[in-house]
């Protein structure tokens, strides 16, 4: 199945949705790897995609200078509202990668948990990267990952004919919220595009007080997955050098023993802009 390239990158983030999303708060899995990035790189550095804060916010209570850009007004405001109790008073923007334009620029941007892959088309994902670059200050530093779970484990060798879409609902996670409230979270296929790389997505939301339905929610997404040489050939054609491409947030080069995540860091040329 063909999946269309107009799409809507904000509901998932949205609704209920965006509750989903604020309920993952564990810095565990990448938190330390960025944190070093950002001490290294020194100065101000924006959080892009930085959603609930869930990075952002353990950065500024550690004494760093961290802003935030998320192209999602809901998961903004629950940023807001937890930075609010943590006292903490971030900078937040409102804005989309690929129409990134901030009045500052920064020694590190990083892009967190993945997101980088909402950005769908390549064309988009390449003027992401020119935004990102524009933003830096010379010598100033890119960090961010691209999954191939789900989608980059696509298998080409089988018929996309054979396949059915959408997929049957699949349970996906429950988030309690204390008391007897629960969001439930369903999932499904809608359609993949081996072509364009391209994987379409449903996930139902269902939140609970005990047994009593109080909201039901779907909402819509897309990731672009990518390979390896043609993210290194976007990012020279975006202006970056030094480009490293790193495994499962280790500092092992990228290769075919990391089984999550490829992260790539690179740098704007130290020359006057």
């Amino acid at each position: 199945m063909t999946v269309q390239m107009t799409f809507d990158e904000i509901d998932l983030y949205s609704g209920l949705a965006a509750l989903h999303w604020s309920a993952y708060d564990d810095p565990a899995w990448d938190h330390d790897f960025y944190k070093r990035i950002v001490e290294q790189a020194g100065g101000l550095a924006l959080d892009v995609a930085c959603g609930a804060g869930r990075l952002l916010r353990r950065y500024l209570q550690a004494g760093l200078e961290v802003e935030g850009v998320d192209s999602a007004a809901d998961m903004l405001a629950v940023c807001r509202q937890k930075a609010e109790a943590d006292g903490l008073a971030p900078v937040l923007y409102c804005q989309p990668m690929q129409a990134l334009d901030l009045p500052k620029r920064y020694a590190c941007i990083y892009v967190p948990c993945g997101s980088f892959t909402c950005v769908i088309g390549q064309e988009n994902a390449l003027e992401a990267l020119r935004r990102f670059h524009r933003h830096l200050l010379p010598g100033g530093v890119l960090a961010f990952n691209a999954y191939f779970g789900d989608w980059g484990d696509y298998d080409y060798n089988k018929p996309e004919a054979e396949r059915i879409y959408p997929s049957p609902w699949k349970p996906h996670v429950i988030k309690e919220f204390g008391g007897q409230r629960r969001l439930v979270v369903e999932r499904r296929w809608t359609g993949m595009d081996p072509v364009e790389q391209i994987s379409s997505e449903q996930r139902r939301y269902r939140l609970y007080d005990g047994e009593q339905l109080l909201q039901e929610e779907i909402h819509a997404g897309q990731n672009h997955w990518y390979f390896r040489k043609e993210m290194l050939l976007m990012l020279r054609l975006a202006g970056f050098t030094d480009v490293q491409v790193k495994g499962d947030y280790t500092d092992e080069d990228f290769g075919p023993q990391h089984t999550g995540t490829m992260v790539f860091i690179c740098r704007k040329p130290n020359v006057p802009a």
